[in-house]
């Protein structure tokens, strides 16, 4: 689903606190949905053309003879664990990882988990298996003897003709290991082969993340749960946020910034509800956001049918708002902070990212509803919230947010009866500010282009940026700086008195 934000040009001026309140949680969700459409691009030209299987087999010759002959019907029950290790070798046969590598992926798993790795100073394959850490260490090491035509373990009387009937074997007898090896939780519950050549395809790290989900939040969730609204009870957010919901039922679609789209009626908002409730008893961050996406696009596909036209942000947020509203569920403001402190960084890239924050931009509209709670605009701890948790929607630490990556650049329009008003724009390190300067008139709709520049501002000067400089390397300057002082890229009025050019 991809919303059009041009839709912005024939938005309606917004007056109210709570709209303006609306139109700033749209504002940082565009640029959410212009990083969901390039990781979206960049993915589709990655695919790989071969399937992995083929890819390892040529990498990893003599690991396996042939693959067994797997009917694209079959369910959990005809899949042999064979069939399970064949497809989702990339989860587990890692040859290119360290023992060092390996042992930090297995001490964040259960006993019984493995790995299969090269060696370096060995020269041969290792079975790496994660084991109870009380008496001896957590991880034990197998190495793997290899001849013309068998495979076995080190001490062990049974051979294989390949790497993966070893491994099978071991799944379901002890033999020389303590114990045996188990697959994750993502893999043995699989029922059919598509689903496991989708692990496949996610890697090591995400199936071993769901078994951690499965190990560590199934049976704490119902503890996380209450804990999570004693303190909301404890501190009067569910209060305030019940009344506030009983406030915003009483309101017309239109006030709550609903404008061009007709709401779900009657019987779409208690299936929607439903959805919402099966939702909050998933234990696992991941399905519940896959849940809320579903949610997401039932909403705006009503949204669409009833109109015919696409929607941007500024206009699916407030419908959202109004749904969750009609729905009347406090406890989904935890859900929705659930998800954001628990989910895997990596998965939040595109649409599942983009609706989760949504949901939380609705949220907090609605905690914010009352008048005197939005006057302030955008409550900055909001506003913080927001840019932190993006900040972490990647698996590098300190990455800068999407408006500082090398082909962004944020510009405010300042306007003396309006305001400020931020976009993200794609600029590329060879764009100059003339080009700047066209690109934020097309975008703010400035009918006057001629009469405005792009400003350079710090907490002490402000400078109009000459038409041959170059705004990314400016911003890159201030990055290289080892305290890096706040500046601000303004697209305003030139004045009637020559500012200095920078």
């Amino acid at each position: 689903m991809t919303m059009n934000t041009g839709s912005l040009s024939c938005q309606m001026y917004r007056t109210g606190s709570f709209l303006k309140l609306v139109d700033a949680f749209a504002s940082e969700l565009d640029q959410l949905e212009q990083e969901m459409i390039d990781e979206a691009l960049q993915k589709s030209n990655t695919e790989p053309e071969e399937s992995l299987i083929l890819e390892v087999e040529g990498e990893v010759n003599g690991v396996y003879l042939q693959f067994p002959l797997i009917e694209r019907s079959s369910v959990s029950r005809n899949m042999s664990v064979l069939d399970r290790l064949t497809l989702t070798h990339p989860i587990w046969l890692l040859l290119s990882i360290t023992e060092q590598e390996a042992t930090q992926i297995l001490l964040k798993q259960p006993a019984g988990v493995f790995l299969v790795w090269r060696s370096s100073e060995l020269q041969r394959k290792v079975l790496s298996l994660r084991v109870d850490s009380s008496p001896g260490p957590p991880i034990i090491q197998y190495p793997v003897k290899e001849s013309l035509y068998t495979f076995s373990l080190e001490d062990a009387g049974i051979s294989f003709a390949d790497l993966f009937h070893l491994v099978a074997f071991y799944c379901i007898s002890r033999d020389v290991l303590p114990l045996t090896l188990k697959l994750p939780e993502s893999i043995s519950s699989a029922k059919t082969p598509t689903e496991l050549e989708t692990l496949a395809r996610l890697g090591a790290d995400a199936v071993l993340e769901r078994a951690m989900h499965k190990c560590v939040l199934k049976p704490l969730h119902g503890s996380l749960d209450a804990a999570l609204h004693e303190f909301q009870v404890s501190n009067g957010e569910w209060q305030r946020l019940q009344e506030n919901l009983t406030l915003a039922r009483a309101k017309k679609p239109r006030e709550l910034g609903v404008n061009g789209a007709q709401p779900p009626d009657h019987h779409a908002i208690k299936k929607i509800r439903r959805k919402l409730h099966s939702m909050c008893k998933m234990y696992s961050p991941e399905r519940k956001v896959m849940a809320l996406l579903h949610i997401c696009k039932l909403v705006y596909t009503i949204m669409l049918n009833h109109s015919g036209r696409t929607f941007g942000a500024d206009e699916f947020l407030p419908m959202l708002t109004y749904v969750l509203v009609q729905c009347d569920m406090p406890q989904l403001d935890t859900e929705v902070q659930y998800m954001m402190e628990l989910l895997d960084p990596s998965l939040l890239h595109g649409e599942g990212g983009y609706y989760l924050t949504t949901a939380y931009g609705a949220m907090s509209l609605i905690k914010n509803y009352k008048e005197e709670q939005a006057a302030c605009f955008l409550r900055s701890t909001t506003r913080n919230t927001l840019h932190q948790w993006h900040q972490r929607r990647t698996t590098q630490k300190n990455l800068p947010s999407v408006e500082d990556f090398q082909n962004y650049l944020r510009v405010a329009l300042q306007e003396a009866d309006s305001g400020c008003t931020a976009k993200t724009l794609q600029v590329r390190p060879s764009t100059t500010t003339e080009e700047v300067c066209r690109l934020c008139a097309h975008k703010f709709h400035v009918i006057d282009p001629e009469n405005y520049g792009l400003f350079l501002l710090t907490d002490d000067s402000s400078q109009q940026l000459a038409p041959d400089t170059y705004p990314q390397w400016i911003k890159a300057e201030f990055h290289s700086q080892t305290h890096t002082r706040p500046f601000y890229f303004v697209y305003r009025r030139l004045p009637n008195v020559n500012d200095s050019v920078l």
